[in-house]
């Protein structure tokens, strides 16, 4: 499975038009050759960063067909009008280490950060490594995923997106973020006065409701 991940930033004169144009870019997108699924929401006001105001996110069998979503006459004539002026984050990427249980009703977090050169290859293994521990020790994440960026859509080369879902909001701001492994291990490679530091300091983390699972 190939994921296309976009984090939409209105301008200030088009949020109240939010909604409306989140439901305009559900009907085209379903229109489009090659979607396997297409799920569209507002960003949660909370625990996010650099998250925008819209997060769209779009499976496909293969990379080659999310790289030709864009090219397909309905992107162009009913997406692309509904993107102008609107900034554009985006990531690519095949779902490699996963674990995905179905369930209902709950939130969706995905963190989208950059490996600095200089933390490759090794000190990225370990943070992967790190990272994956945190399903055995926090039962809250039902679903998550880690994956290697593959395209990328705006100016920062992220190189990373760790995806979980949760039945609720305080399985992230609760049981995730004050994880022993959270701040006693993994925090380490995003902080700079740590030696394990390698993740440039400018990522992304949304959050968006969800009403079933959409990692599947």
């Amino acid at each position: 499975m190939f994921v296309s991940l976009r984090i939409l930033t209105l301008p200030a004169d088009r949020f109240a038009a939010r909604d409306a144009l989140i439901a305009r870019l559900g009907e085209a997108a379903a229109g489009l050759a090659g979607v396997r699924t297409s799920w569209i929401a507002p960003v949660s006001p909370v625990a996010v960063i650099n998250a925008g105001h819209i997060v769209w996110r779009m499976t496909f069998e293969t990379e080659r067909d999310a790289l030709a979503a864009p090219l397909d006459p309905t992107w162009r004539a009913k997406i692309a009008p509904l993107l102008a002026e609107v900034q554009l984050t985006g990531v690519g990427y095949r779902v490699t280490r996963s674990a995905v249980r179905q369930a209902g009703a709950g939130i969706w977090r995905a963190l989208i950060f950059r490996v600095m050169p200089h933390g490759f290859p090794d000190a990225a293994r370990e943070l992967e490594d790190a990272t994956l521990l945190f399903p055995k020790f926090i039962p809250a994440i039902r679903s998550w995923a880690l994956s290697p960026v593959s395209l990328v859509e705006g100016p920062k080369a992220f190189t990373h997106v760790w995806e979980q879902e949760f039945d609720s909001l305080q399985g992230l701001t609760r049981d995730y973020m004050q994880a022993p492994i959270h701040w006693g291990v993994v925090d380490a490679y995003f902080d700079a006065e740590y030696p394990q530091y390698i993740v440039d300091p400018q990522l992304i983390q949304v959050v968006g409701e969800i009403d079933r699972t959409i990692m599947a």
